[in-house]
């Protein structure tokens, strides 16, 4: 038996429609389908008015605009602390290559920016922070004191040790990264 390819297309009905245009069930359905989610977003703006009238009857002088919870919440604000060249001992920041793509860049801060980070780090301790150093930002992470045994056993320990010496760095960033971070550390 040899079909040609219409009438396979058009299957074993004989009245079917074929496969280059939908049949009346699909467009029938079609239809359907675009009538509910109309009528549901119709719903979901009559049940948001609703809400909004029944705050005028409780006696608010303006009626509630966000009646009907959002699905989508914003993002959490993160604790940010800014570095600026103020916090920097200007002709310590170096930025040198570390492998073929990777960079780092180090300081020393002045002493009342080691104050303004230890003074973020503490009040933040155990939440996610971002550092900002001029165009770049890191991304959210959890900042927490881990002691490291012999050099230091808790975070006293540590914070005298820094003290004296008031060092930071990032490391393993990217060039662009690391050009932004040090045109960020350095007055212009």
């Amino acid at each position: 038996m040899n079909l040609d390819m219409d009438e396979q297309r058009a299957g074993s009905g004989g009245g079917g429609s074929g496969w280059g245009s939908p049949s009346s069930d699909t467009v029938h359905t079609m239809i359907i389908l675009i009538a509910v989610l109309f009528g549901l977003s119709n719903a979901v703006r009559a049940q948001d008015a609703s809400f909004a009238s029944l705050g005028t009857l409780l006696g608010e002088s303006e009626p509630a605009t966000h009646a009907v919870p959002n699905c989508v919440l914003a993002p959490e604000p993160v604790p940010t602390i800014r570095i600026v060249p103020e916090d920097v001992v200007q002709d310590t920041v170096r930025e040198f290559q570390i492998t073929t793509n990777r960079y780092a860049v180090r300081w020393t801060y002045t002493e009342a920016g080691a104050r303004k980070w230890l003074a973020f780090h503490e009040a933040h301790e155990g939440q996610k922070v971002r550092t900002v150093v001029g165009d770049f930002e890191t991304r959210p992470i959890v900042g927490m004191f881990r002691p490291m045994p012999p050099a230091f056993t808790n975070y006293a320990q540590w914070k005298e040790g820094w003290l004296k010496r008031r060092t930071d760095k990032f490391v393993g960033v990217s060039e662009d990264e690391a050009k932004a971070i040090t045109a960020g550390l350095r007055r212009k």
